[in-house]
């Protein structure tokens, strides 16, 4: 019961944050904002443009149940930022201290702050990807898919996407706890989203096992440049969150909060 209550009361610190709401903001409004209007310019040129018709493209139009996704990738930069403050946030204005008066064993805090993270990324990603999908067929008129049932294909890929917020903002979480500060993970892990990932894994091998480009396998299209390969993307992404949540929750528990935390 103690795992319980103290996951319940870090939920409801992370709900009630300010940092929580601004990124539910962000991927709840602004972007199936994004989809609507990446369906009305879709719809413009029509589902059969390509780069050779009309220049303005920049890569050829995938299927029709793949339509929304690239909108709905513009909330993995503000989860992955958030879930690097939500890991710090303990180590800033004696909030360790403070929750270690409620709560002194530090191997169940951690444990309630990890699942505290992945419960409410799995939320808020499902409603945000669902909505920006199913707004974008809804702009793409009777040429898009019915936006409540969609397609397999389309439930499989919302599922990939889901699956790739929760295992980056989970990396950037524990990279976040383990230093002790948010610097670290955004650095770290935001220019890679920004498309340093793909850049670095098109020109050498070992780019593909960054993290973001990980995820990238994971989510790929049948018109991007990476393969699709979602056990690959995940089996690296795990391997990245195994090492540094071992020496995060190490750390954890073993370091003296002293008068800095």
């Amino acid at each position: 019961m103690s795992f319980i209550r103290t996951t319940q009361s870090e939920l409801y610190k992370l709900i009630f944050s300010r940092g929580w709401w601004i990124v539910f903001s962000l991927v709840i409004i602004l972007q199936p904002l994004l989809g609507l209007l990446e369906a009305s310019q879709l719809a413009s040129i029509g589902l059969d443009a390509t780069p050779e018709t009309h220049p303005e493209l920049l890569e050829a139009l995938p299927p029709l149940d793949y339509f929304g996704f690239d909108a709905a990738m513009f909330g993995l930069l503000p989860m992955v930022i958030f879930g690097g403050i939500w890991g710090a946030s303990e180590y800033r204005n004696h909030n360790l201290r403070t929750t270690m008066l409620c709560n002194n064993n530090r191997a169940t805090l951690f444990l309630a702050k990890l699942k505290s993270i992945i419960i409410s990324t799995i939320l808020i990603s499902f409603t945000s990807v669902f909505i920006t999908i199913a707004i974008t067929h809804i702009g793409l008129g009777s040429a898009g898919l019915n936006p409540i049932i969609l397609s397999k294909i389309t439930w499989q890929f919302i599922g990939y996407t889901i699956l790739t917020w929760t295992l980056l903002t989970v990396l950037s979480f524990t990279i976040g706890i383990l230093f002790k500060n948010t610097i670290i993970p955004l650095v770290f892990l935001v220019p890679q989203i920004y498309n340093l990932g793909n850049y670095l894994a098109e020109k050498w091998a070992f780019g593909e096992y960054l993290p973001v480009a990980a995820g990238n396998l994971i989510i790929s299209t049948p018109v991007k440049s990476m393969p699709h390969d979602p056990i690959k993307g995940v089996l690296i992404i795990f391997l990245w969150i195994i090492v540094s949540l071992t020496i995060a929750i190490y750390s954890f528990v073993h370091s003296d909060v002293g008068g800095e935390y």
